[in-house]
C-alpha cells in the first residue's frame, strides 16, 4: 500500500468514485488510517453526517464503522468470505 494514498490498494477489485468524490476499492475494506479518523473524529462530538462529508466516506459506512467500534471497542474490518462457523 502506498503510504501517501490511503486508497491505493494492489488488489483487483474495481476501483471507482462514491457520490461525495471519495474514491473506493470494490469489496475490500476502508483503510485503517481512515477508519481511525471516523473515530477519532466521533470520539471529538463530530456528528457522524459531518464525517461522512468531511473524509468523502458514505454515511453507511461510517455508521457501520462507529456501530462495530463502539460494540466491540475494533475498528478493524470484518473478515472477507470464507465460510461461516456452523453452530448446532
Amino acid at each position: 500500500m502506498n503510504k501517501t494514498n490511503p486508497y491505493d490498494h494492489n488488489s483487483n477489485g474495481q476501483a471507482g468514485v462514491n457520490q461525495l468524490g471519495g474514491v473506493f476499492v470494490n469489496g475490500r475494506p476502508l483503510p485503517d488510517v481512515v477508519r481511525k479518523r471516523i473515530v477519532e473524529l466521533a470520539i471529538l462530538g463530530v456528528r457522524p453526517c459531518d464525517i461522512s462529508r468531511q473524509l468523502l466516506v458514505s454515511h453507511g459506512c461510517v455508521s457501520k464503522i462507529l456501530t462495530r467500534f463502539y460494540e466491540t471497542g475494533s475498528i478493524r474490518p470484518g473478515s472477507i468470505g470464507g465460510s461461516k462457523t456452523k453452530v448446532s
